[in-house]
């Protein structure tokens, strides 16, 4: 992709998207994508920090005045003891995956997660108060996504996964934080069946069905279950069309896939970062961009 916004001067601003691996990395793509649509002298690159080299890498930033940076696996939990201010969300959860580094050296973490996803489930519409939602997975995002919920007023959420115990952590924690109901359960066949059936809004959030990630979903009977009004939100990037997604939109749901989450993660990483203002227009072209290169289309 040809920027030619980019000066690789003095002034450039460097984004650095580090974890470890980074082959499959997106995130620079749809971030040069809007540089080059706001016409700013910045760039995002992918580099791979292996765990444990963080507190080298943030001096090294420090001495190189690299100020922003965006983490993602292995490092959005290990990165917050490192850094002088994090929001209260990401502290609880522990996940940031956006980095400021002022001029006099003071780092600031948030954790967009909760934000991004929330956003792109509004662009459909969908009216979340006093509604119950199901997660399917417990991993580092889905407290902070389900506190985001809580926000808009879910009154009940149910988390499955398939052992239960960090379920069970990420539910008591919501439970202690916020006054929507949380409970946890074992992902079977039953319970998923059962819990989709009061769905109206359904959060896939593990890596099944991810490319490169070498496995899938044992079962999805339980999207049969779900009603009709219930709309299917999917965190993976790539593919866009997940198993969750192809089964939800084979029965004629409304579905959101994760490319729009990373649109919305954005519009509050710019704000956060570069106090720039997204417009909607800003986040299509980069979905479309992200689309072009993925071979994928997005309804």
């Amino acid at each position: 992709m040809k920027l030619e916004n980019v000066k690789f001067d003095v002034d450039t601003k460097l984004v650095l998207n580090i974890g470890d691996p980074m082959r499959k990395t997106n995130a620079p793509r749809a971030y040069n994508k809007l540089f080059s649509e706001l016409d700013m002298n910045a760039i995002m690159l992918p580099v791979e920090i292996p765990k444990g080299k963080l507190p080298e890498f943030l001096e090294a930033c420090k001495i190189l005045n690299i100020r922003y940076l965006c983490p993602t696996m292995p490092h959005k939990k290990d990165i917050i003891p490192l850094l002088d201010d994090v929001d209260e969300s990401s502290r609880i959860f522990q996940s940031v995956n956006a980095i400021r580094i002022d001029e006099d050296g003071t780092s600031h973490g948030v954790g967009m997660d909760g934000k991004g996803a929330l956003n792109a489930i509004l662009t459909s519409g969908i009216e979340l108060e006093g509604k119950e939602a199901v997660m399917l997975g417990s991993g580092s995002i889905s407290g902070v996504i389900g506190l985001e919920l809580s926000k808009r007023g879910i009154k009940k959420l149910t988390i499955l996964n398939r052992t239960t115990d960090q379920a069970e952590e990420v539910a008591g924690i919501l439970n202690r934080h916020t006054s929507m109901e949380t409970i946890a359960l074992a992902s079977t066949p039953e319970n998923l069946d059962e819990a989709a059936k009061h769905a109206r809004l359904f959060l896939q959030v593990t890596p099944l069905g991810m490319a490169g990630y070498g496995a899938t979903h044992e079962y999805l009977g339980f999207i049969d279950q779900l009603p009709e009004e219930c709309l299917v939100f999917d965190v993976i990037i790539n593919p866009a069309d997940t198993p969750v997604i192809e089964a939800a939109k084979k029965r004629g749901l409304k579905t959101i896939p994760g490319l729009k989450m990373l649109a919305g993660q954005m519009e509050e990483i710019f704000r956060f970062m570069f106090q720039t203002e997204l417009t909607p227009e800003n986040k299509e072209a980069c979905i479309q961009e992200l689309c072009r290169f993925l071979g994928v289309s997005v309804d």
